[in-house]
């Protein structure tokens, strides 16, 4: 298990040329060269996993498929989050041997027979390794794509700043700093909470 803290800022398409401009964007090394993810969230035809807070997504990546367990993010101040994750690699059918949460595990094993998918994304990733300091690194994530279920589709425009190494207090003070100079919106909106307000609209 790891624990994901990260804060998520969004943006208009317009904007997107002055945040890469930004000089610690700029200046940044790429992590990895920009892919399309393809993500594929699933739950039960009652979505008895968004209920008990449990997200379960498989995605598409250089190097393969992943599955991905998480559990509703805990806010904090400067509109961080905090969540446990569990990621295992796919080999063709749900594995939840990994997830240490017994709670989540259960209900993971309980529901399986009935999963389906509910909602998907797909969305070009830049990721650039921010080090502004000694003692803090933080991976910025631009994200540009759609969210989609049924025929609704919404767009992605995110930056998401995920703290690697260092305190979750620089990690918002450099959030605050990027705010001042770009035009950044905190959102406190997950992907996964826009694709199940989604999927709720198409089954209207």
């Amino acid at each position: 298990m790891s624990i994901e803290i990260e804060i998520k800022l969004s943006f208009s398409p317009s904007a997107l040329p002055e945040i890469l401009c930004h000089p610690l964007i700029a200046g940044a090394p790429r992590e990895t060269p920009p892919e399309v993810l393809d993500n594929t969230y699933f739950d039960t035809p009652e979505w008895t996993l968004r209920a008990r807070g449990v997200g379960l997504r498989l995605r598409q990546q250089t190097g393969g498929t992943v599955q991905t367990v998480k559990c509703s993010a805990h806010q904090a101040l400067g509109g961080l989050t905090r969540r446990p994750e569990w990621e295992t690699p796919w080999r063709g059918q749900f594995d939840f041997s990994a997830v240490t949460d017994p709670d989540v595990a259960a209900l993971l094993e309980q529901t399986r027979g009935k999963l389906a998918p509910v909602f998907a994304t797909r969305f070009l990733r830049d990721t650039r390794r921010i080090q502004p300091h000694p003692g803090l690194s933080v991976l910025a994530m631009i994200d540009t794509g759609i969210i989609e279920a049924g025929k609704n589709i919404v767009k992605i425009h995110e930056l998401e700043l995920e703290l690697v190494n260092g305190i979750e207090e620089s990690l918002i003070r450099l959030a605050e700093e990027l705010q001042k100079k770009l035009p950044l919106t905190p959102e406190n909106v997950s992907k996964a909470q826009r694709g199940y307000q989604l999927a709720t609209a198409s089954a209207c």
